[in-house]
């Protein structure tokens, strides 16, 4: 890219065109992940499996080559829960989905509950009451989720990702329409 193209880049017409792409990538991806779910849910598995079997080995390298400067021992125990971490959700990735479930399950479970509570301590703060309903949403989804296993974990985490990029594809087209133009 020449210094031309990152100053084109970096204007509200470059930033704008970036954006429009973005958007649209995202939407696609997000729609295909919608559609094709298990698909999408074993991709995000085997990415989150490849991440971590690699921080884990990278892990390993900076303990030894910095042996001198920290505790060996604890780098080297991390680095290998990162390794094996990696390792099992690569190796077995049907169960890595279910894994994966359980946790989306308990997060949503967990932050349902926080967020029903901290609603009712907001009353009679205005808005209070939305709060809670988010809260009463994603306990309900956890517990969807939770009691849907093992089924949910053939669809769950790929749908919830499409659904996420598809809003931020909308968000970044957003974003794009309200920059002005030059």
């Amino acid at each position: 890219m020449t210094d031309q193209d990152m100053i084109q880049a970096t204007t509200p017409r470059g930033l704008r065109t970036w954006l429009w792409i973005a958007g649209i990538v995202s939407i696609v991806m997000g729609v295909l992940a919608v559609l094709f779910p298990f698909a999408a849910t074993l991709a995000t598995e085997l990415v989150i499996g490849a991440l971590l079997a690699v921080s884990g080995v990278l892990e390993l390298v900076r303990a030894f080559a910095m042996r001198r400067n920290g505790s060996l021992t604890w780098n080297v125990l991390f680095g290998l829960v990162a390794l094996v971490a990696g390792a099992v959700l690569l190796g077995w990735p049907l169960q890595g989905m279910v894994t994966l479930t359980i946790v989306l399950s308990i997060f949503f479970l967990l932050g349902g509950a926080l967020k029903l509570v901290a609603g009712f301590d907001l009353r009679p703060f205005p808005g209070w009451g939305w709060i809670g309903f988010s809260g009463a949403l994603s306990l309900l989804l956890g517990g969807l989720l939770l009691f849907g296993l093992p089924d949910t974990a053939m669809w769950a985490v790929g749908l919830l990702v499409g659904i996420d990029l598809i809003f931020l594809g909308v968000a970044e087209i957003a974003m794009a329409s309200a920059i002005q133009r030059d």
